[in-house]
Protein backbone atom coordinates (compact mmCIF):
# COMPACT_ATOMS: atom_id res chain seq x y z
CA UNK A 1 0.00 0.00 0.00
CA UNK A 2 1.44 3.38 -1.01
CA UNK A 3 1.67 6.28 1.43
CA UNK A 4 -1.03 8.23 -0.40
CA UNK A 5 -3.64 5.48 0.00
CA UNK A 6 -6.76 6.70 1.81
CA UNK A 7 -7.87 4.09 4.31
CA UNK A 8 -11.55 4.01 5.22
CA UNK A 9 -12.93 1.69 7.88
CA UNK A 10 -16.65 1.12 8.29
CA UNK A 11 -17.80 -0.51 11.53
CA UNK A 12 -21.11 -2.31 11.13
CA UNK A 13 -22.63 -4.03 8.09
CA UNK A 14 -26.32 -3.25 8.42
CA UNK A 15 -28.26 -1.03 6.02
CA UNK A 16 -26.23 2.09 6.83
CA UNK A 17 -22.78 0.50 6.76
CA UNK A 18 -23.35 -1.81 3.78
CA UNK A 19 -24.82 0.91 1.56
CA UNK A 20 -22.11 3.34 2.63
CA UNK A 21 -19.43 0.92 1.44
CA UNK A 22 -21.32 0.20 -1.75
CA UNK A 23 -21.49 3.92 -2.60
CA UNK A 24 -17.86 4.49 -1.59
CA UNK A 25 -16.77 1.82 -4.06
CA UNK A 26 -18.40 3.84 -6.84
CA UNK A 27 -17.38 7.33 -5.71
CA UNK A 28 -13.72 6.47 -5.09
CA UNK A 29 -13.08 4.51 -8.27
CA UNK A 30 -10.46 7.03 -9.42
CA UNK A 31 -8.84 7.50 -6.00
CA UNK A 32 -6.10 5.38 -4.43
CA UNK A 33 -8.04 3.93 -1.50
CA UNK A 34 -8.71 0.93 0.70
CA UNK A 35 -12.15 0.27 2.19
CA UNK A 36 -12.54 -2.20 5.05
CA UNK A 37 -15.91 -3.25 6.45
CA UNK A 38 -15.77 -4.88 9.89
CA UNK A 39 -18.89 -6.78 10.91
CA UNK A 40 -19.60 -9.67 13.27
CA UNK A 41 -21.39 -11.62 10.51
CA UNK A 42 -20.72 -11.98 6.80
CA UNK A 43 -24.27 -10.91 6.00
CA UNK A 44 -26.92 -8.42 6.93
CA UNK A 45 -30.61 -9.05 7.53
CA UNK A 46 -33.20 -7.32 5.40
CA UNK A 47 -35.07 -6.29 8.55
CA UNK A 48 -38.32 -5.02 6.93
CA UNK A 49 -39.08 -8.64 5.95
CA UNK A 50 -37.81 -10.29 9.14
CA UNK A 51 -41.26 -10.90 10.62
CA UNK A 52 -42.50 -12.51 7.42
CA UNK A 53 -39.61 -14.94 7.77
CA UNK A 54 -40.71 -15.58 11.35
CA UNK A 55 -44.25 -16.44 10.24
CA UNK A 56 -43.45 -18.66 7.23
CA UNK A 57 -44.42 -16.17 4.51
CA UNK A 58 -40.76 -16.13 3.45
CA UNK A 59 -37.94 -18.65 3.54
CA UNK A 60 -35.64 -17.27 6.31
CA UNK A 61 -32.44 -17.40 4.24
CA UNK A 62 -34.10 -15.25 1.56
CA UNK A 63 -34.06 -12.23 3.91
CA UNK A 64 -30.30 -12.52 4.49
CA UNK A 65 -27.97 -10.58 2.18
CA UNK A 66 -24.43 -12.03 1.83
CA UNK A 67 -22.02 -9.12 2.23
CA UNK A 68 -19.34 -10.68 0.04
CA UNK A 69 -21.78 -10.79 -2.84
CA UNK A 70 -23.16 -7.32 -2.05
CA UNK A 71 -19.75 -5.63 -2.04
CA UNK A 72 -17.49 -5.36 -5.07
CA UNK A 73 -13.96 -4.40 -4.02
CA UNK A 74 -14.03 -3.62 -0.30
CA UNK A 75 -12.38 -5.95 2.16
CA UNK A 76 -14.78 -7.67 4.57
CA UNK A 77 -13.49 -8.65 8.01
CA UNK A 78 -15.82 -10.86 10.03
CA UNK A 79 -14.88 -9.90 13.56
CA UNK A 80 -16.04 -8.11 16.70
CA UNK A 81 -14.76 -4.58 17.27
CA UNK A 82 -12.69 -4.82 20.43
CA UNK A 83 -11.48 -1.21 20.72
CA UNK A 84 -10.94 2.03 18.82
CA UNK A 85 -7.91 4.26 19.40
CA UNK A 86 -9.02 7.69 18.23
CA UNK A 87 -5.66 9.27 18.92
CA UNK A 88 -3.63 6.84 16.81
CA UNK A 89 -6.47 6.21 14.36
CA UNK A 90 -6.60 2.45 14.73
CA UNK A 91 -9.30 -0.16 15.25
CA UNK A 92 -8.67 -3.49 16.96
CA UNK A 93 -11.01 -6.33 16.02
CA UNK A 94 -11.24 -9.87 17.40
CA UNK A 95 -12.47 -12.94 15.53
CA UNK A 96 -14.75 -15.54 17.12
CA UNK A 97 -11.63 -17.65 17.70
CA UNK A 98 -9.93 -14.91 19.72
CA UNK A 99 -7.43 -13.74 17.11
CA UNK A 100 -6.98 -9.95 17.15
CA UNK A 101 -5.91 -7.67 14.35
CA UNK A 102 -5.28 -3.93 14.19
CA UNK A 103 -6.42 -1.71 11.31
CA UNK A 104 -5.33 1.87 10.63
CA UNK A 105 -7.73 4.42 9.19
CA UNK A 106 -7.91 7.92 7.74
CA UNK A 107 -11.70 8.00 7.88
CA UNK A 108 -13.81 6.01 10.34
CA UNK A 109 -17.52 5.37 9.81
CA UNK A 110 -19.50 4.23 12.85
CA UNK A 111 -22.57 2.28 11.72
CA UNK A 112 -22.90 0.01 14.73
CA UNK A 113 -26.68 -0.10 14.89
CA UNK A 114 -28.50 -0.43 18.20
CA UNK A 115 -29.55 -3.02 20.73
CA UNK A 116 -32.92 -3.82 22.28
CA UNK A 117 -33.35 -1.80 25.45
CA UNK A 118 -33.61 -4.14 28.44
CA UNK A 119 -34.95 -2.31 31.48
CA UNK A 120 -34.81 -3.73 34.98
CA UNK A 121 -37.99 -5.80 34.72
CA UNK A 122 -37.86 -9.01 36.79
CA UNK A 123 -37.79 -12.04 34.49
CA UNK A 124 -37.24 -10.04 31.30
CA UNK A 125 -33.82 -11.43 30.44
CA UNK A 126 -34.75 -14.97 31.47
CA UNK A 127 -38.15 -15.38 29.84
CA UNK A 128 -38.81 -12.74 27.15
CA UNK A 129 -38.02 -13.11 23.45
CA UNK A 130 -36.40 -10.54 21.20
CA UNK A 131 -37.25 -9.86 17.57
CA UNK A 132 -34.17 -8.26 16.06
CA UNK A 133 -32.08 -10.96 14.36
CA UNK A 134 -32.69 -13.88 12.02
CA UNK A 135 -32.03 -16.18 14.97
CA UNK A 136 -34.77 -14.39 16.90
CA UNK A 137 -37.17 -14.86 13.99
CA UNK A 138 -36.45 -18.58 13.69
CA UNK A 139 -36.74 -19.04 17.45
CA UNK A 140 -40.09 -17.25 17.56
CA UNK A 141 -41.38 -19.34 14.67
CA UNK A 142 -40.48 -22.53 16.53
CA UNK A 143 -41.97 -21.10 19.72
CA UNK A 144 -45.29 -20.27 18.08
CA UNK A 145 -45.61 -23.76 16.61
CA UNK A 146 -44.59 -25.30 19.94
CA UNK A 147 -47.35 -23.33 21.67
CA UNK A 148 -49.89 -24.63 19.16
CA UNK A 149 -48.81 -28.18 19.87
CA UNK A 150 -49.08 -27.65 23.62
CA UNK A 151 -52.50 -26.02 23.32
CA UNK A 152 -53.75 -28.92 21.23
CA UNK A 153 -53.15 -31.26 24.19
CA UNK A 154 -55.60 -29.43 26.47
CA UNK A 155 -59.38 -29.75 26.53
CA UNK A 156 -60.30 -26.51 28.32
CA UNK A 157 -60.42 -23.14 26.58
CA UNK A 158 -58.73 -21.52 29.61
CA UNK A 159 -55.69 -23.78 29.35
CA UNK A 160 -55.43 -23.47 25.57
CA UNK A 161 -55.67 -19.69 25.90
CA UNK A 162 -52.69 -19.63 28.28
CA UNK A 163 -50.51 -21.39 25.70
CA UNK A 164 -51.73 -19.22 22.83
CA UNK A 165 -51.55 -15.83 24.55
CA UNK A 166 -48.75 -13.84 22.96
CA UNK A 167 -47.84 -10.47 24.48
CA UNK A 168 -45.86 -7.95 22.44
CA UNK A 169 -44.45 -5.10 24.52
CA UNK A 170 -43.77 -1.91 22.59
CA UNK A 171 -45.88 -0.63 19.72
CA UNK A 172 -43.36 0.95 17.40
CA UNK A 173 -42.87 -0.45 13.90
CA UNK A 174 -41.45 -3.76 15.13
CA UNK A 175 -44.04 -4.33 17.82
CA UNK A 176 -47.01 -3.45 15.61
CA UNK A 177 -45.80 -5.66 12.77
CA UNK A 178 -45.04 -8.51 15.19
CA UNK A 179 -48.54 -8.29 16.67
CA UNK A 180 -50.19 -8.25 13.25
CA UNK A 181 -48.10 -11.01 11.70
CA UNK A 182 -48.25 -13.42 14.65
CA UNK A 183 -51.97 -12.81 15.11
CA UNK A 184 -52.62 -13.76 11.47
CA UNK A 185 -50.14 -16.66 11.60
CA UNK A 186 -51.59 -18.23 14.76
CA UNK A 187 -55.21 -17.87 13.66
CA UNK A 188 -54.53 -19.47 10.30
CA UNK A 189 -52.40 -22.16 11.94
CA UNK A 190 -55.28 -23.35 14.14
CA UNK A 191 -56.98 -25.05 11.15
CA UNK A 192 -54.96 -28.28 11.11
CA UNK A 193 -55.21 -28.63 14.92
CA UNK A 194 -58.26 -30.70 15.82
CA UNK A 195 -58.63 -29.42 19.39
CA UNK A 196 -57.89 -25.71 18.89
CA UNK A 197 -60.39 -22.98 18.01
CA UNK A 198 -59.47 -19.60 16.58
CA UNK A 199 -60.94 -18.05 19.75
CA UNK A 200 -58.12 -19.72 21.71
CA UNK A 201 -55.65 -17.25 20.19
CA UNK A 202 -54.99 -14.05 22.12
CA UNK A 203 -52.44 -11.52 20.89
CA UNK A 204 -51.87 -8.51 23.14
CA UNK A 205 -50.05 -5.37 22.03
CA UNK A 206 -48.92 -3.41 25.09
CA UNK A 207 -47.85 0.21 24.73
CA UNK A 208 -46.71 2.60 27.45
CA UNK A 209 -47.90 5.72 25.62
CA UNK A 210 -51.42 6.70 24.61
CA UNK A 211 -51.32 5.35 21.05
CA UNK A 212 -49.46 2.87 18.89
CA UNK A 213 -46.93 4.00 16.27
CA UNK A 214 -46.63 7.26 18.22
CA UNK A 215 -43.71 8.41 16.07
CA UNK A 216 -46.17 8.75 13.15
CA UNK A 217 -49.10 11.09 12.69
CA UNK A 218 -52.25 10.45 14.70
CA UNK A 219 -54.37 9.52 11.68
CA UNK A 220 -51.98 6.74 10.65
CA UNK A 221 -51.85 5.51 14.24
CA UNK A 222 -55.63 5.38 14.56
CA UNK A 223 -56.09 3.57 11.27
CA UNK A 224 -53.48 0.99 12.24
CA UNK A 225 -55.23 0.46 15.59
CA UNK A 226 -58.57 -0.03 13.87
CA UNK A 227 -57.16 -2.67 11.49
CA UNK A 228 -55.40 -4.59 14.29
CA UNK A 229 -58.43 -4.57 16.57
CA UNK A 230 -60.72 -5.65 13.75
CA UNK A 231 -58.41 -8.62 13.17
CA UNK A 232 -58.54 -9.59 16.83
CA UNK A 233 -55.44 -7.96 18.36
CA UNK A 234 -56.02 -6.67 21.89
CA UNK A 235 -54.35 -3.26 22.33
CA UNK A 236 -53.46 -2.07 25.83
CA UNK A 237 -52.42 1.60 25.96
CA UNK A 238 -50.78 3.48 28.85
CA UNK A 239 -49.67 0.11 30.15
CA UNK A 240 -46.55 -2.03 30.45
CA UNK A 241 -45.29 -5.23 32.06
CA UNK A 242 -43.81 -5.17 35.57
CA UNK A 243 -42.80 -8.84 35.92
CA UNK A 244 -42.42 -11.90 33.68
CA UNK A 245 -42.57 -15.50 34.89
CA UNK A 246 -42.40 -18.86 33.11
CA UNK A 247 -46.14 -19.11 32.60
CA UNK A 248 -47.51 -15.62 33.29
CA UNK A 249 -46.73 -11.93 33.38
CA UNK A 250 -47.91 -9.04 35.50
CA UNK A 251 -49.06 -5.69 34.14
CA UNK A 252 -48.20 -2.43 35.89
CA UNK A 253 -51.92 -2.00 36.53
CA UNK A 254 -51.79 -5.13 38.71
CA UNK A 255 -53.45 -7.65 36.38
CA UNK A 256 -51.84 -11.08 36.01
CA UNK A 257 -52.10 -12.74 32.59
CA UNK A 258 -51.39 -16.42 31.98
CA UNK A 259 -49.00 -16.61 29.05
CA UNK A 260 -45.85 -18.47 28.03
CA UNK A 261 -44.64 -16.03 25.36
CA UNK A 262 -43.67 -12.38 25.84
CA UNK A 263 -41.98 -10.60 22.91
CA UNK A 264 -40.05 -7.51 23.97
CA UNK A 265 -39.66 -4.68 21.45
CA UNK A 266 -39.98 -1.69 23.77
CA UNK A 267 -37.24 0.66 22.69
CA UNK A 268 -33.61 0.46 21.67
CA UNK A 269 -30.29 1.27 23.30
CA UNK A 270 -26.93 2.39 21.85
CA UNK A 271 -24.21 -0.23 21.29
CA UNK A 272 -21.87 -0.61 24.30
CA UNK A 273 -18.79 0.37 22.26
CA UNK A 274 -19.96 3.99 22.11
CA UNK A 275 -19.65 4.23 25.87
CA UNK A 276 -15.95 3.38 25.58
CA UNK A 277 -15.13 6.14 23.08
CA UNK A 278 -14.41 9.75 23.88
CA UNK A 279 -16.99 11.00 21.40
CA UNK A 280 -19.95 13.36 21.93
CA UNK A 281 -23.22 11.57 22.65
CA UNK A 282 -26.69 12.82 23.52
CA UNK A 283 -28.52 12.09 26.77
CA UNK A 284 -29.65 8.71 25.36
CA UNK A 285 -26.06 7.71 24.50
CA UNK A 286 -26.21 8.09 20.70
CA UNK A 287 -23.54 9.88 18.66
CA UNK A 288 -24.13 13.60 18.19
CA UNK A 289 -23.58 14.38 14.52
CA UNK A 290 -23.52 17.45 12.31
CA UNK A 291 -25.90 17.76 9.34
CA UNK A 292 -23.22 16.35 7.00
CA UNK A 293 -23.11 13.19 9.23
CA UNK A 294 -19.71 13.87 10.77
CA UNK A 295 -19.48 13.28 14.50
CA UNK A 296 -19.42 16.70 16.16
CA UNK A 297 -15.89 18.03 16.60
CA UNK A 298 -14.26 15.40 14.37
CA UNK A 299 -13.27 15.90 10.75
CA UNK A 300 -12.72 12.24 9.89
CA UNK A 301 -15.27 10.33 12.01
CA UNK A 302 -18.79 9.77 10.72
CA UNK A 303 -21.89 8.46 12.45
CA UNK A 304 -24.78 6.86 10.56
CA UNK A 305 -27.69 4.53 11.19
CA UNK A 306 -29.27 3.65 14.51
CA UNK A 307 -26.17 4.44 16.60
CA UNK A 308 -26.16 8.10 15.56
CA UNK A 309 -28.37 11.12 16.13
CA UNK A 310 -28.42 12.82 12.73
CA UNK A 311 -30.30 16.15 12.62
CA UNK A 312 -32.89 17.09 10.01
CA UNK A 313 -33.28 20.74 8.79
CA UNK A 314 -35.36 21.49 11.93
CA UNK A 315 -32.57 20.01 14.10
CA UNK A 316 -34.69 17.02 15.09
CA UNK A 317 -33.06 13.58 14.83
CA UNK A 318 -34.06 11.40 11.91
CA UNK A 319 -35.91 8.26 13.08
CA UNK A 320 -34.02 4.93 13.14
CA UNK A 321 -35.61 3.20 10.14
CA UNK A 322 -34.19 1.22 7.22
CA UNK A 323 -35.10 4.01 4.79
CA UNK A 324 -33.14 6.58 6.79
CA UNK A 325 -30.16 4.28 7.36
CA UNK A 326 -29.89 3.56 3.65
CA UNK A 327 -29.88 7.24 2.68
CA UNK A 328 -27.51 8.15 5.52
CA UNK A 329 -25.04 5.52 4.33
CA UNK A 330 -25.08 6.82 0.78
CA UNK A 331 -24.75 10.48 1.85
CA UNK A 332 -21.85 9.70 4.21
CA UNK A 333 -20.04 8.00 1.32
CA UNK A 334 -20.58 11.01 -0.94
CA UNK A 335 -19.31 13.39 1.75
CA UNK A 336 -16.23 11.26 2.44
CA UNK A 337 -15.47 11.28 -1.28
CA UNK A 338 -15.96 15.06 -1.29
CA UNK A 339 -13.49 15.54 1.59
CA UNK A 340 -10.90 13.33 -0.11
CA UNK A 341 -11.16 15.33 -3.33
CA UNK A 342 -11.14 18.70 -1.56
CA UNK A 343 -14.80 19.56 -2.12
CA UNK A 344 -17.24 20.80 0.53
CA UNK A 345 -19.62 18.37 2.19
CA UNK A 346 -23.40 18.63 2.01
CA UNK A 347 -26.04 18.03 4.67
CA UNK A 348 -28.34 15.05 4.40
CA UNK A 349 -31.70 15.98 2.89
CA UNK A 350 -33.84 12.94 3.50
CA UNK A 351 -36.40 12.10 0.82
CA UNK A 352 -39.15 10.00 2.34
CA UNK A 353 -40.86 7.27 0.33
CA UNK A 354 -43.67 7.43 2.86
CA UNK A 355 -44.40 5.47 6.00
CA UNK A 356 -45.67 1.90 5.91
CA UNK A 357 -46.25 -0.97 8.29
CA UNK A 358 -47.47 -4.49 7.63
CA UNK A 359 -50.35 -5.49 9.92
CA UNK A 360 -50.67 -9.20 9.10
CA UNK A 361 -53.31 -11.05 7.12
CA UNK A 362 -52.55 -9.16 3.90
CA UNK A 363 -53.29 -5.89 5.66
CA UNK A 364 -51.04 -2.86 6.01
CA UNK A 365 -51.07 0.86 6.71
CA UNK A 366 -49.36 3.38 4.43
CA UNK A 367 -49.00 7.15 4.28
CA UNK A 368 -47.80 8.01 0.79
CA UNK A 369 -47.75 11.61 -0.50
CA UNK A 370 -50.21 12.58 2.22
CA UNK A 371 -52.65 9.79 1.34
CA UNK A 372 -53.57 7.39 4.14
CA UNK A 373 -54.09 3.89 2.77
CA UNK A 374 -55.15 0.75 4.60
CA UNK A 375 -56.01 -2.82 3.70
CA UNK A 376 -54.85 -4.92 0.80
CA UNK A 377 -53.85 -1.92 -1.36
CA UNK A 378 -51.47 -0.69 1.34
CA UNK A 379 -50.20 -4.25 1.81
CA UNK A 380 -49.46 -4.58 -1.93
CA UNK A 381 -47.71 -1.20 -1.87
CA UNK A 382 -45.64 -2.25 1.16
CA UNK A 383 -44.47 -5.38 -0.59
CA UNK A 384 -43.77 -3.54 -3.86
CA UNK A 385 -41.61 -0.88 -2.20
CA UNK A 386 -39.50 -3.32 -0.20
CA UNK A 387 -39.16 -5.76 -3.06
CA UNK A 388 -37.76 -2.86 -5.08
CA UNK A 389 -35.21 -2.09 -2.34
CA UNK A 390 -34.15 -5.73 -1.95
CA UNK A 391 -30.67 -6.01 -3.53
CA UNK A 392 -30.00 -8.47 -6.33
CA UNK A 393 -32.29 -9.79 -9.04
CA UNK A 394 -31.86 -13.37 -7.83
CA UNK A 395 -32.98 -12.49 -4.30
CA UNK A 396 -35.90 -10.43 -5.60
CA UNK A 397 -37.06 -13.47 -7.58
CA UNK A 398 -36.71 -15.75 -4.56
CA UNK A 399 -38.78 -13.40 -2.41
CA UNK A 400 -41.39 -12.90 -5.15
CA UNK A 401 -41.65 -16.67 -5.57
CA UNK A 402 -42.14 -17.16 -1.81
CA UNK A 403 -44.88 -14.53 -1.80
CA UNK A 404 -46.61 -16.10 -4.81
CA UNK A 405 -46.62 -19.53 -3.17
CA UNK A 406 -48.00 -17.94 0.00
CA UNK A 407 -50.97 -16.58 -1.96
CA UNK A 408 -52.11 -20.00 -3.15
CA UNK A 409 -50.95 -22.50 -0.52
CA UNK A 410 -51.11 -22.73 3.27
CA UNK A 411 -47.99 -21.97 5.23
CA UNK A 412 -45.61 -24.54 6.65
CA UNK A 413 -46.20 -25.16 10.37
CA UNK A 414 -43.29 -27.51 11.05
CA UNK A 415 -40.58 -26.40 13.44
CA UNK A 416 -37.10 -25.57 12.18
CA UNK A 417 -35.53 -26.71 15.45
CA UNK A 418 -33.34 -23.65 15.02
CA UNK A 419 -31.75 -23.83 18.45
CA UNK A 420 -32.44 -24.55 22.06
CA UNK A 421 -33.39 -20.89 22.48
CA UNK A 422 -36.88 -22.02 23.43
CA UNK A 423 -34.98 -23.22 26.50
CA UNK A 424 -37.71 -25.76 27.29
CA UNK A 425 -38.89 -23.11 29.75
CA UNK A 426 -42.26 -24.69 30.25
CA UNK A 427 -41.38 -28.33 29.81
CA UNK A 428 -42.43 -28.28 26.16
CA UNK A 429 -40.16 -30.26 23.86
CA UNK A 430 -38.95 -29.01 20.50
Amino acid sequence: MSDDTTRIIVLGGGFAGAYCVRRLERRLASVNHQITLINERNNFVFTPMLLEAATSALEPRHVVIPLRGFLRQAELVMAHVDSVDLRNRTVTAATEFGEKKEFAYDHLVLALGSETRMPDVPGLKEFAFGVKTLGDAATLRDRAIGMLEMANLHSSHKDRLSWLTFAIVGAGYTGVEAAGEFNAFLREATRPYRHIEESDVRVMLIQRSGRILDALDETTSQKASAVLERNGVEIRLNESISRINQSSFELESGETVRSHTVIWSAGVAPPPLLGQLDLPVNHHGYLECDPDLRVQGHENIWGIGDCASNPDPQNNPYPPTAQHALQEGRKAAENIAAVISGRPTEPLRYRSKGTMAALGGRQAIANILGMHLTGILAWFLWRSVYLGIMPGIGRKLRVATDWTIDLFFSRDYSQLNHSTADRNRDGDSN
